[in-house]
Parts: C-alpha cells; structure tokens; sequence
C-alpha cells in the first residue's frame, strides 16, 4: 500500500468540522450542560480521525451531520427572524446561523469533491 498525500483542505475539515454545528452567540452556551459539551467533542473527534483515516463512512457521517446542521440553523433562524409582534428579532442569532450554515456549506463542498472521493475509496 502506497502512502498518499493527504490535501490540507481535508485536515482542516476533520479538525474544525465541529466549529460549524456549535457557532452559536455567547448567552447560548450557558445552558449547555458539561456531558453533553463531552459528548459532542467525542463524536466529532471520532470523525475528524475517521476522516483523516480515510474511511468512506466518515465522509458520509460529515456529509450528513453537515447537512443536517444546515437544516436545522435555517429551520430555527426562521423561527428567531419572524418573532411574535411584541418582540425583535435576536440578530445575533441571525448572524451567527448565517456563518454556521455557510461554514456547513463549505465543509459539504469539499468533502464532496471527486478527489477526496477517489482518496476514499482507494
């Protein structure tokens, strides 16, 4: 088995994929609890290893957990943009599912190109 190269795009995907899903304003993250914080870095460090590893279900867990993220940000971004009549709506908020879904949106695009596809299945 030859040794390949690995794209430092696919690095910095398996190490920061977990920043996307967890952009949220600061007052959001008091209310997190310590395990599930445990919880969510064990998942996320088993696929950003996977993902360097090469395993083709790792690349189909990102693909899924970052769509799936996206999902999720526009579904509550909207609910947080239309407020009831006697409030504003949390712009903060807004902003920071913008990012996150953009950053998503990045880390779909390339763990989906043809050449980390072909790194996977070799």
């Amino acid at each position: 088995m030859t040794k390949r190269a690995l794209p430092i795009s696919l690095w910095v995907v398996a190490i920061l994929q977990f920043v996307a899903p967890l952009i949220f304003p600061a007052d959001y993250y008091g209310g997190i609890g310590l395990p599930l914080w445990i919880a969510v870095a064990v998942v996320f460090a088993i696929l950003g290893i996977n993902l360097i590893r090469l395993k083709e279900w790792a690349r189909v867990a990102t693909i899924f957990v970052q769509g799936f993220s996206i999902i999720v940000r526009l579904l509550t971004m909207l609910s947080n943009t239309i407020p009831a009549s006697d409030a504003s709506a949390d712009m903060m908020f807004v902003a920071t599912s913008l990012i996150s879904m953009l950053l998503s949106a990045v880390i779909l695009y390339r763990v989906d190109l043809p050449d980390v596809q072909l790194l996977m299945q070799q």
